[in-house]
């Protein structure tokens, strides 16, 4: 049982920038843009690294294959998948309309940084037929329908799957999704899925915020496969991770150092932390802002 600071894989694509270096992340080659950082993935070809302990240099995969899944806790072991992915993203144009089919995929999207004017959209202003549905993708006014939504660091948008989203230019953000293997869908499955009426986007600012002298911590997400806690630290706030699921941690802001029995580790904005279930007596020390995202219950 232990904390282990994690690489991402990095991916460079012509619509990322140059702001996710401000977090730290680097380019496999100096002058290419960073598009998006797969900053805690299991599955695949971009799976992180660990890059502390006598494990280092391993992937997040292996290293649970390693420990028989006990690193990823007994909730995992119910799915066929690693469960989720946390990526980094610099999104520098505007992104295509999108809408997950697959009932298995929520999304949580959080906003690191942004343009003064940024717009993020999400969700339906009214509601339509099936029919008129058709008659705006294939006329393409789709966007026409579409809430949009003024955003700045710190907002945090939950994407229910069926939901048409599009995100704004100039905006960096941390997606945390439930990940499953890819599955293909006719373009009748998609309409099927896609959800017409109004939409009800529940941002960060409407969640209740419990604050103890040492931390101010927000709920952004309580889905069936994860919960994640927003933290603005400063001092000490302890965690016991839970066997049932692993724990992690992305440092958005400031600096902490992350203490256990194992040892401790430096924490400095845009380092992501797997914690392996089980491990109790952590205790975070510092000043700064962090995502805290562990495995939920599933219904039964």
């Amino acid at each position: 049982m232990g904390i282990y600071k994690l690489s991402p894989d990095v991916e460079s694509f012509e619509w990322g920038g140059t702001k996710l270096k401000e977090y730290g992340k680097k380019a496999k080659n100096e002058t290419d843009k960073i598009a998006q950082t797969w900053e805690l993935c299991a599955n695949g070809d971009h799976q992180s690294l660990l890059t502390t302990g006598k494990d280092a240099g391993i992937t997040l995969g292996q290293y649970i294959k390693d420990t028989d899944g006990k690193a990823a806790g007994t909730i995992a072991k119910e799915f066929d998948y690693f469960p989720i992915t946390i990526k980094m993203v610099d999104n520098q144009n505007v992104s295509a309309i999108q809408v997950n089919p697959d009932p298995e995929k929520v999304n949580l999207i959080y906003v690191l940084s942004a343009k003064e004017d940024a717009v993020f959209y999400c969700g339906l202003n009214e509601k339509i037929e099936r029919e008129q549905m058709v008659e705006k993708i294939q006329n393409g006014t789709l966007q026409d329908l579409i809430r949009s939504f003024a955003v700045k660091a710190g907002d945090a948008f939950l994407i229910e799957p069926g939901t048409v989203f599009a995100i704004g230019d100039d905006i960096q953000y941390i997606s945390i999704q439930q990940d499953s293997p890819l599955k293909e869908f006719s373009f009748e499955q998609v309409l099927d899925a896609i959800t017409m009426d109004v939409a009800d986007v529940e941002k960060e600012a409407q969640q209740e915020v419990i604050e103890d002298g040492n931390a101010k911590t927000v709920m952004l997400a309580n889905s069936d496969v994860f919960t994640t806690f927003k933290t603005e630290l400063n001092g000490t706030v302890k965690i016991d991770q839970d066997e049932d699921s692993f724990g992690s941690i992305v440092m958005i802001e400031g600096e902490a150092v992350i203490n256990s029995d194992g040892g401790e580790i430096p924490a400095s904005k845009g380092d992501t932390f797997f914690i392996d279930a089980g491990t109790k007596n952590i205790e975070i020390q510092g000043k700064g802002t962090y995502l805290y995202t562990f495995l939920s219950e599933l219904d039964a």
